[in-house]
């Protein structure tokens, strides 16, 4: 009897609070740590195309928001011959942060909300 009251409370408290995430697209800032300026093309799950132009050093860019699936950035860095084609496997309810390192190397990272 005890556990069916704990289950009950569990579950007012979701019904109330809101218990996980409720299928919420991706969000996705970018960060400058390299070298120079950076113009990126996105190319999202959707087939869309999006650029985001002369992001400087030591830059975080506002979050923006894209449906879950393949995302690719292909990142050109002033100064650097050749483009870097990063793609990044989004999913729902996370917010990731794609990186442009000091060696002009990229990576991501992600967290899930709730």
């Amino acid at each position: 009897m005890k556990l069916v009251r704990i289950f009950l409370c569990l579950a007012f408290f979701c019904a109330v609070a809101g218990c996980g995430c409720d299928e919420e697209d991706p969000t996705v800032a970018l960060a400058n740590n390299g070298t120079a300026k950076a113009d990126i093309q996105i190319k999202t799950s959707g087939g869309n195309t999006e650029n985001m132009n002369n992001i400087q050093p030591g830059t975080l860019t506002e979050k923006r928001s894209f449906a879950p699936g393949d995302i690719e950035f292909t990142i050109s860095i002033q100064g650097v011959d050749d483009p870097i084609v990063y793609i990044l496997d989004a999913k729902y309810c996370n917010d990731y942060e794609v990186t442009i390192s000091e060696d002009n190397s990229v990576s991501s990272s992600g967290i899930e909300v709730d």
